[in-house]
């Protein structure tokens, strides 16, 4: 606990890295800063398109020829979010080792400067989500106050995993290639490009076991349901807290060691 509350005595750097970090992923593109809105605008309408006007996909109870669509984006934009944090953790040690060697900030701060920014990007897309929403379904409700804390536990259990993956990365360098494979198979696994629904029965308990489909399911119920979250996403929030605990715990202890091979 030490170490993370030393994490807020360097604020104003956090804030410059961040800056840095979304800076250096427009640099030289015409259009800059505008991709974050661009990006995330574009993957709705063509969704929106391709499975309500071309391939006219339907979900029992959702009528609406732009739900599934939005069924779709709903949990797929915060799992990229995820997704990207991990990604990002995964090479954030060798891509700042010169920090890591040369500089006084806590080496803490090099996996989550990345995973930071994923809140920003995944802010702008549900920001685009929810006005087509209402534009689309004529639907908005007061529950949408919940999706801070819905992107808060989001953030928590990127990090947690994060911070496990990257010094595990630098130790296995096999992990980094395979987590690709990995996420896509959670993305498949996760009733995320379809409904629990669909699930055979046997493999429902199974599922249960995944805080993911909690939480995803948690953003579609405010966005799309617009009813309160299923109580598991506070065994959600619960596990995530642990398991970042855990996860500063383990790089702490590894971190020495990993500077040796970065």
């Amino acid at each position: 606990m030490t170490k993370v509350k030393k994490i807020f005595s360097h604020t104003h750097a956090l804030r410059l890295l961040i800056g840095r970090e979304l800076s250096s992923r427009y640099k030289g593109t015409m259009l800059g800063a505008v991709w974050l809105f661009l990006q995330p605008l574009m993957m709705v309408v063509v969704y929106s398109f391709v499975f309500s006007v071309i391939m006219k996909v339907r979900i029992p109870g959702m009528e609406n020829s732009y739900h599934f669509a939005l069924f779709l984006m709903a949990a797929m934009m915060p799992f990229f979010a995820f997704q990207d944090a991990i990604l990002a953790a995964s090479n954030s040690l060798f891509a700042g080792s010169s920090l890591l060697h040369k500089s006084t900030l806590p080496a803490l701060l090099i996996p989550l400067v990345p995973m930071l920014t994923t809140i920003i990007t995944e802010f702008i897309a549900l920001l685009i989500i929810v006005f087509a929403t209402f534009l689309l379904l004529k639907q908005v409700s007061w529950f949408l106050l919940l999706l801070p804390a819905l992107m808060f536990i989001r953030l928590c259990l990127s990090i947690a995993i994060g911070y496990i993956v990257a010094t595990l990365s630098v130790f296995i360098q096999d992990l980094r290639q395979a987590l690709g494979l990995l996420l896509t198979m959670l993305m498949f696994l996760t009733p995320i490009l379809y409904p629990v629904s669909m699930i055979p029965a046997e493999f429902i308990p199974v599922n249960n076991f995944n805080p993911l489909y909690h939480l995803l399911d948690a953003y579609r119920a405010v966005i799309l349901r617009a009813e309160l979250p299923d109580v598991a996403v506070l065994y959600v929030a619960g596990f995530s807290v642990v398991l970042l605990l855990l996860g500063v715990y383990f790089f702490q202890k590894t971190i020495e060691r990993a500077k040796e091979f970065v």
